[in-house]
């Protein structure tokens, strides 16, 4: 007998009938053995033999999940659709920034509660994504793949993850083909001459006691990029050399044996051909940039090794980031190209058993390995390298009724070259009335340096093989109003200290090397709140940031000090309208103060007609407020108002 998750089984319609004839055959079978009419064994019947028989409930969870950190889920088909990807729901979440290239499919990463995109960690399938020459990782590429959702967790998640989870982590998730069958496909076209097409099936086979299910998706975009902006002196101007061609293939094979054992294999990834306008000041013609991914992973699931209740997980991964730009008649200077190429795996094996009604306790082992390949027009070629092998112990102590728990992770990290380094994080809340719910968290984070700032050389910049990693105190403390309910509200305060920051600063009037060069404290609230009744959804955030470095007492760049978004939902029948406003303050964007960009306010919306259950239509207006002027990572300049049609099939 199985029990597998009745919400997303395809077989789920006949668990009813299933359970009332179990119910029958456990009666019948009770009042015989139970008759009067039987004095004695040798009048008894024959037993009967029943073949195994499937059913389908509610499933219910081998250990229950730390609760004291926030995972916010970007899970609806809108959400996932929408032009820019699921991204544009991210940046609508609080202490949240999406930093863009500017144009459909070019560059977008992400910084949480005031980090840089370095110190933010996304992973696919739990694959880390962030490129160990660059840092950050490139989030516009999930426009194009079969996600099933994404997951945020805010804060210092380095004890759990490692390096670079140092604001935060995004955990994208693709389609589960055991629990997700069918077909899905979108088509996208719109502004700046953009066409999208995405397509996946997923079909499950029932094998006796076994389960086995394959997926098979892409995606494809093309975008001329071609818009009008306007520049700081006023002037309106276009931006050329703004296209992009990108595509993305995935398969994904999942079995189920008997009960207790799962075996996934994935195979993703993808390449973007991108033209890269430059900055608003310094427009290139002839620069063009081609992104690589491929990520494979095979991971096992087992039952517990101890325990009442537990899992055991094993996962080897292999992965492969590429980086190729070439320049050959930039806006100054010589010719550039330029070659980064990683290849990166990595092996976890955890486990986790309930020892007590009252006590979960988890541990496991980790390791990785990246070797890089640089190639640079003018300079000699290196293969730079580094290695992680780490432990973790965690617990989480409280009683079933979930009154409270207290949430203790601990990791012991050796990287090479930095040593070792103990990472421990601690997470409580409570429910002490109902709707109500405190939490906190306290944790370290650190970011090793990338294989950039350690080894870059381009004459007068370089890498700084003596760096030593960021090292972050996180800590964060909030109420929760409205939890599990149609309504809430949530306020948190958080704070982050950073220091050995890694910058690259003039050394000399010929030098610019990347150094530990001070330190910063980040602090901030974040509000956010929601109400769904009947036909009407409505949420909104806000958040207060202020970032500054100790040393000098400026401002940190690129981070606005107030920020306001939110959406505004209306069902009627087939018919879903959406409104989402933003706002941020003016923003810095160097760390001298001497360039800003001044508030701007802008408003997205949505219509949708759902044809039929599994086929609806809609259109989105993006920047409807046609701010020209607007500028974000780089100072490049952003699009004004675009209008994109998506049609979509499947559940």
């Amino acid at each position: 007998m199985r029990l597998l998750p009745s919400s997303k089984t395809p077989n789920a319609g006949r668990s009813n009938l299933i359970k009332t004839l179990l119910f029958l055959v456990a009666s019948l079978v009770a009042s015989v053995a139970h008759s009067d009419d039987l004095p004695n064994p040798e009048m008894s019947p024959d037993v009967i033999e029943l073949p195994a028989i499937e059913v389908y409930g509610d499933y219910e969870p081998q250990v229950p999940k730390a609760q004291s950190v926030r995972v916010e889920e970007i899970s609806s088909t809108a959400e996932i659709e929408a032009p820019q990807g699921p991204v544009a729901s991210v940046a609508r979440l609080p202490a949240v920034q999406i930093l863009s290239q500017g144009g459909p499919a070019q560059g977008a990463t992400a910084a949480i509660r005031g980090t840089d995109p370095s110190g933010t960690l996304a992973t696919l399938d739990d694959v880390p994504l962030n490129s160990p020459f660059m840092g950050g990782a490139d989030l516009s590429t999930l426009a194009l793949m079969a996600i099933d959702g994404l997951e945020l967790e805010r804060g210092g998640r380095s004890a759990a993850h490692g390096t670079d989870a140092v604001g935060g982590v995004i955990t994208a998730k693709t389609r589960d083909p055991l629990f997700d069958p069918g077909s899905q496909a979108s088509l996208m076209v719109g502004s700046w001459n953009t066409v999208r097409l995405k397509a996946s099936h997923a079909h499950l086979w029932d094998a006796g006691p076994h389960d086995v299910a394959a997926l098979v998706g892409g995606g494809f975009i093309l975008s001329g990029g071609t818009f009008n902006f306007m520049d700081t002196n006023g002037a309106l101007r276009r931006r050329e050399n703004n296209g992009t061609l990108g595509f993305n293939v995935i398969s994904k094979l999942g079995i189920l044996l008997a009960s207790d054992h799962r075996i996934d294999v994935l195979v993703e990834g993808g390449q973007m051909f991108r033209d890269i306008a430059g900055l608003e000041q310094f427009p290139s013609t002839t620069a063009k940039q081609q992104d690589t991914r491929v990520v494979t992973k095979l991971a096992w699931e087992g039952p517990k090794l101890y325990g009442d209740r537990g899992v055991t997980k094993a996962a080897f991964y292999y992965r492969r980031l590429g980086f190729a730009y070439q320049d050959s008649a930039p806006p100054s200077g010589p010719a550039i190209e330029t070659l980064l190429i990683s290849h990166g795996i990595g092996a976890n094996f955890d486990t986790a058993g309930r020892l007590h009604p009252w006590i979960v306790l988890g541990g496991g082992l980790s390791t990785s390995y990246d070797k890089g390949f640089s190639t640079r027009l003018g300079s000699p070629s290196k293969q730079p390298s580094r290695t992680t092998v780490a432990g973790n112990v965690n617990s989480l102590i409280g009683p079933p009724s979930e009154l409270f728990q207290i949430n203790l992770n601990f990791r012991l990290e050796w990287d090479q070259g930095f040593g070792v380094r103990p990472i421990p994080a601690l997470g409580i809340y409570g429910d002490p009335v109902k709707f109500l719910r405190l939490f906190g968290n306290i944790s370290r984070g650190f970011r090793l340096p990338t294989l950039e700032e350690l080894y870059f050389d381009a004459g007068y910049v370089r890498g700084n093989p003596d760096l030593i990693p960021e090292d972050a105190l996180t800590w964060d403390a909030g109420v929760e109003f409205g939890h599990n309910e149609p309504w809430g509200f949530t306020a948190t305060y958080f704070e982050n200290y950073i220091k050995n920051l890694i910058m690259f600063l003039p050394r000399s009037a010929f030098l610019v090397r990347a150094e530990n060069s001070q330190s910063a404290t980040i602090r901030g609230v974040e509000l956010q709140g929601r109400w769904n009744w009947r036909w009407f959804n409505i949420v909104g955030s806000y958040t207060f940031l202020h970032g500054k470095f100790n040393t000098t007492k400026t401002k940190m760049p690129q981070r606005p000090a107030h920020v306001v978004s939110g959406q505004v939902q209306v069902k009627l029948g087939p018919v879903l309208l959406s409104a989402m406003p933003s706002w941020q303050s003016f923003v810095y964007l160097d760390r001298f103060e001497s360039l800003s960009e001044e508030d701007r306010f802008c408003l997205d919306a949505r219509f949708q007609l759902e044809i039929k259950s599994d086929l609806y239509f809609a259109v989105e207006g993006l920047n409807l407020t046609n701010k020209l002027d607007a500028v974000d990572y780089l100072q490049r300049p952003l699009p004004g108002r675009s209008i994109f049609l998506t049609m979509r099939y499947g559940k």
